[in-house]
């Protein structure tokens, strides 16, 4: 737990040194929630209380879905690989980072939510509502993150990284239940949103927020795939290894680091 805690310390000092990736993935889904609540909910009842739950899952597809980027910038400085080769568990390198990208996401979905309540959304299912939505949202990040910490290490180009996650993020949103019921999808786009896991996440949270009673058999369906594939994730990343072509870059790294430490001792010495 101890390696957890050091390894989720340092990464959130790397995020707050960047605050532009809090920022960035934090401006799309505020402008999409004010969009949507005033342009599609002009003629309809308070339809931001019903598209919440589709942004909140979106907050978390952006946050989430880009934690992985940050490997990038760990592996230009060698850190990335040195901590793949310590004694620190593989297992737990991934909770770190997924950790970290939920301390992301919830101060993302925290001024979300405060937001909505200002445009008049409610929590209808009260306090009970409120504390099973936690847990939903914080297993549908940790699904996002750990998917996007293992894309990051099998996308070898920063770039292409990026190209992936805006790919697949959008059609994840919008072939979903997100902006309308199920009952409003077209014929075509029924059986992709069936199959989108995400959509029984939003169906969840929606019935937490619009309902007055919650809906346990939905609740359990969404939680079950969401922890099922985090664990599909963890297993798959814990046999992954070291690759080959990683360990000259490695060595580099860390050599490079010490002859470095070696030079400034001598000019310091040859100063004295």
């Amino acid at each position: 737990m101890s390696e957890i805690m050091n390894l989720v310390k340092r990464s959130v000092k790397w995020r707050f040194q960047n605050p532009v990736t809090i920022m960035l993935t934090l401006i799309q889904p505020l402008m999409w929630l004010l969009l949507f609540s005033k342009l599609f909910g002009a003629n309809q009842e308070n339809y931001t209380q019903f598209v919440i739950a589709g942004i909140l899952v979106m907050a978390i597809l952006f946050g989430s879905g880009m934690s992985g980027i940050s490997n990038y910038s760990l592996k230009a400085n060698g850190s990335y690989y040195r901590v793949l080769i310590s004694p620190i568990k593989r297992r737990s390198i991934i909770i770190a980072h997924a950790l970290d990208a939920e301390i992301l996401s919830f101060i993302q979905l925290g001024v979300l939510l405060l937001l909505s309540f200002l445009l008049g959304v409610r929590i209808e299912t009260g306090v009970l509502g409120f504390l099973i939505l936690i847990p939903l949202l914080a297993v549908t990040s940790f699904f996002v993150s750990t998917l996007s910490y293992f894309l990051s290490t099998v996308i070898s180009d920063e770039n292409g990284f990026i190209a992936v996650i805006n790919t697949f993020t959008l059609p994840l949103f919008f072939v979903s239940t997100a902006l309308i019921s199920k009952e409003l999808i077209p014929g075509i786009f029924k059986i992709p949103a069936a199959i989108n896991p995400f959509s029984y996440v939003i169906d969840s949270i929606r019935n937490i927020m619009i309902e007055t009673s919650v809906n346990w058999e939905l609740y359990l369906i969404a939680m079950a795939i969401m922890v099922m594939l985090s664990i599909l994730n963890l297993k798959r990343r814990n046999r992954r290894k070291v690759r080959p072509h990683h360990l000259p870059h490695t060595a580099f790294s860390i050599m490079a680091s010490l002859l470095r430490t070696r030079y400034s001792e001598k000019r310091s010495l040859k100063s004295f």
